[in-house]
């Protein structure tokens, strides 16, 4: 159960966004929240730097209306609208929702849990795909990968298709302890240790 300090515990009312309105606003119109516990690198913000430069603002910044009038608090999507200013836009897309306070702070937590997670061989297959169709060198440059990471991933055979032709002996079964068993060794090493032996 989780613990409650404070106010008494709010009942759970959240409004929920029915359609996507998407409002073009001026970036200086958008102030960030205080409490996102969201942080990249300067790697992963770069990276974000150029798929927006690449291919342009793709996804809206998430908002609820700001304390000021005609400003707007960001939900998800500060690091979208950080990379903005940098690349100079003047305005930006962004979605207001219906949130309250709680619901607001909940959903930039869960947007932020919800981003999921890379999945090496599949990503790997994808640049494969990538290099039969030519365009690996755009890749490479567009993740801002070393020449050694994607060597590693374009070569790196996955375990299972790796050891599919190889022969492997029985497992070896544990033998009654006894100088009768050839296999048998022991010995004692320079801190006086014993250690023993059932296998060659």
């Amino acid at each position: 159960m989780a613990r409650t300090k404070g106010k008494a515990k709010v009942k759970k009312e959240n409004a929920r966004l029915e359609a996507l309105n998407v409002q073009y606003i001026n970036v200086s119109k958008i102030i960030p929240n205080s409490y996102n516990p969201n942080r990249q690198s300067e790697s992963e913000f770069e990276l974000l730097r150029r798929s927006m430069n690449e291919d342009g603002f793709t996804q809206p910044i998430v908002c609820v209306e700001g304390d000021v009038k005609d400003t707007y608090r960001i939900v998800d999507g500060e690091h979208r609208w950080r990379c903005a200013q940098e690349l100079g836009y003047e305005e930006v897309p962004i979605v207001v929702t219906p949130m309250t306070i709680e619901q607001a702070r909940i959903a930039t937590l869960r947007h932020n849990r919800a981003r999921g997670s890379e999945d090496i061989e599949l990503s790997a297959q994808v640049l494969r795909d990538l290099e039969k169709l030519g365009a690996i060198d755009w890749a490479k440059d567009s993740l801002m990968m070393t020449e050694a990471e994607l060597t590693k991933l374009l070569e790196d055979i996955p375990a299972p298709e790796a050891l599919a032709n190889e022969v492997y002996d029985e497992a070896w079964v544990p033998t009654q302890e006894s100088s009768d068993n050839p296999d048998y060794k022991e010995m004692e090493t320079d801190d006086g240790t014993l250690v023993r032996s059932f296998s060659p």
